[in-house]
C-alpha cells in the first residue's frame, strides 16, 4: 500500500505549527522584557561585591567603664577610599585618643548587646571622623571582652 501525501492538505498544518512556534517564542521574549525586566537587573546588582576601603589597625584598648567594669577591645577602621589610607595612618595617635575618650565614658550596658555595640560603632565613626576629615566609613570590633 502506497501512501500518497497531499500537499494541499499538509500545507495548513505546517503553517499552523510555524505560526504557533513564532507566537510562542515571541510571547516568551515579550513577557521577559516587559513584564519581568527587574529580575534581570537585580541579578546584576547582586553579583557586584562591596568595595572595601583600606583597613587601618588601631590596636588594643583597655578602659575602665563607668560603674567599675572594664572593657578590652581591638579596633580597625575602614577608610572611604584608597587615598584615605595615608591620612588615616598619619592620624592614628589622634584616633586612639578619641577612642579612649569615647569608651571610658560608657557603662557595661553600653557594650553588652548587639544593638548597643551598633550604637557605639556609629558614635565611634562620628567621633573619629572629627579628627580623620570624614575619611572613615566603618569601625570594626576585632575582639571585645568586658567584665
Amino acid at each position: 500500500m502506497k501512501l500518497k501525501i497531499n500537499l494541499k492538505t499538509l500545507m495548513p498544518v505546517i503553517l499552523a505549527l510555524l505560526v504557533g512556534l513564532v507566537l510562542g517564542v515571541g510571547g516568551l521574549m515579550g513577557v521577559q522584557k516587559f513584564i519581568y525586566p527587574a529580575s534581570s537587573t537585580q541579578a546584576v546588582n547582586v553579583s557586584q561585591p562591596k568595595i572595601v576601603g583600606p583597613l587601618v589597625d588601631l590596636g588594643e584598648f583597655t578602659v575602665n567603664l563607668q560603674g567599675g567594669s572594664f572593657l578590652k577591645t581591638t579596633l580597625t577602621v575602614e577608610g572611604t577610599d584608597a587615598k584615605s589610607d595615608v591620612l588615616l595612618k598619619a592620624k592614628v595617635a589622634f584616633m586612639k585618643d578619641k577612642v579612649n575618650s569615647v569608651l571610658s565614658n560608657k557603662s557595661l550596658v553600653d557594650v553588652q548587646t548587639p544593638a548597643a555595640r551598633e550604637k557605639l560603632r556609629k558614635e565611634l565613626i562620628n567621633s573619629l571622623n572629627e579628627v580623620a576629615d570624614n575619611k572613615i566609613s566603618d569601625v570594626l570590633f576585632m575582639a571585645m571582652v568586658y567584665q
